[in-house]
């Protein structure tokens, strides 16, 4: 028989091999991966997720985030981009022009203008201080009073406020009970045309007519009552509010007439209002739908478009996002309608684009919901020194969406939207399953 023989250096290399132990794969890819195949939460819904390291050209792990889904809120993440592109540093209020003692104004969709959430009412004051008869033009806003895709029976619901060119109090009558059991209003409907105010033993919270500002309460109220009710918009509830405000300064003596449309003068100034950041904050944090939609509408009539959402959806579009890897459908600018559909990839993809956009990591993540600690995700991912995720949620029923930043313990930083559509489950059963894999990143990378 014919004996075989290893040479020496062969023999000593196989040992070294068989001794040495081979390198892991990194808890990557494949360990999140797991999480995703092994969770009884995600299994009976439609999920989505995108994860990549922030400014890589490739994604570290997709499912399904190709295919597309409706994102509720997190569609404001295109127009906080758009915002980005066609505003300045500041928000235009309105175009204004003066002859004689007569003040006439153009307004912008200023979101801010005697909004609660604004103390500072730069525009407000300009008007009460002009000593001129006020003008309002009309007709600058070309579409309906709701979005596209919206629920009209959803007009008593405090999310949907109505659309027009000159908001007021974030377009919303506010109620409260006070400690002498006395129910207020800002603004005041008692005070106006409005006086159709009654008391209804059957309803439990404020109910408004469909087509006005006819408010009935209900018959008793708790203590601590709290409710803010849509206002119907018309010429008269312009021009009520507006002059009402004016003249409880006792500085404006006449009341504000509105005028129909007449173009804007070759000499027309415009006044701007807040910081757009400020604008900025109460979108991404909150999610304020009624200031999403008006932010829209003054990108739009800002660069000279019409005063519509789709003027500046169309613009974004075609050339900010006309590289977004899958084409989105895109009608409104909160995301209540849920006639919006686009996919993961293309969430991460404009997350992309607006850090490059901005330039400044601080004031990104000052802008966005932070977990642990401001808006939408202070209740998530809690117990943590510092924030970790700093992201856009979107909610409707039936679908939860998160998308955003993360920072690994590593330091390193990814991009990621994680897109829950069509569940059955409470949607707090599903957030929970989205913060524990979301932790897991941030533990492990």
């Amino acid at each position: 028989m014919k004996k075989f023989f290893l040479a020496p250096a062969l023999l000593f290399a196989l040992f070294i091999a068989s001794c040495s132990v081979q390198k892991p794969q990194p808890k990557a890819y494949q360990n999140i991966d797991e999480l995703f195949k092994n969770s009884t939460v995600l299994k009976q819904h439609q999920v989505g997720f995108y994860l990549k390291e922030l400014g890589a050209d490739k994604a570290m792990l997709q499912k399904n985030a190709d295919k597309y889904f409706i994102p509720a809120s997190n569609i404001k993440l295109l127009s906080f981009y758009t915002a980005l592109n066609m505003l300045g540093d500041s928000v235009a209020a309105f175009n204004y022009a003066t002859r004689k003692d007569s003040l006439f104004i153009w307004p912008m969709a200023d979101a801010s203008f005697l909004h609660p959430s604004f103390k500072e009412q730069k525009a407000f004051d300009f008007l009460k201080n002009s000593n001129k008869k006020i003008y309002l033009i009309s007709g600058r806003y070309q579409g309906e009073r709701y979005g596209k895709g919206w629920n009209w029976d959803d007009y008593n619901e405090d999310f949907q406020a109505e659309l027009n060119a000159f908001p007021m109090y974030g377009n919303m009558v506010s109620l409260r009970k006070d400690e002498q059991g006395k129910v207020l209003m800002c603004p005041d409907l008692s005070t106006m045309f409005l006086n159709d105010v009654g008391s209804n033993a059957s309803l439990k919270v404020a109910k408004r007519a469909a087509e006005s500002n006819d408010l009935k309460l209900p018959a008793t109220l708790p203590n601590g009552y709290q409710q803010k009710v849509p206002l119907r918009f018309d010429k008269n509830t312009v021009e009520s509010l507006l002059t009402d405000t004016l003249l409880a300064t006792g500085q404006v003596l006449d009341p504000v007439t509105m005028l129909p449309w007449r173009k804007l003068p070759l000499n027309a100034k415009t006044f701007y209002s807040i910081k757009a950041d400020s604008l900025y904050k109460l979108l991404l944090q909150n999610s304020d739908n009624f200031v999403a939609e008006e932010m829209l509408l003054n990108c739009a009539v800002s660069n000279n478009l019409t005063m519509r959402s789709d003027s500046a959806i169309s613009v974004t579009s075609k050339t900010f996002l006309a590289d977004v890897p899958d084409k989105f459908q895109w009608v409104d600018a909160s995301g209540l309608s849920r006639m919006n559909l686009i996919t993961p990839r293309d969430l991460g993809f404009v997350l992309q684009k607006i850090y490059n956009k901005v330039q400044n990591e601080d004031r990104l993540f000052c802008l966005m919901a932070a977990g642990g600690k401001t808006g939408t995700l202070k209740n998530m991912f809690t117990g943590s020194a510092t924030p970790y995720v700093f992201a856009k949620s979107g909610s409707l029923s039936n679908n939860y969406n998160l998308s955003g930043y993360l920072i690994g313990v590593s330091g390193k930083k990814y991009i990621f939207s994680f897109m829950n559509n069509n569940f059955m489950q409470p949607t707090a059963t599903v957030k929970a399953e989205v913060e524990r894999i979301l932790k897991f990143v941030h533990d492990n990378y």
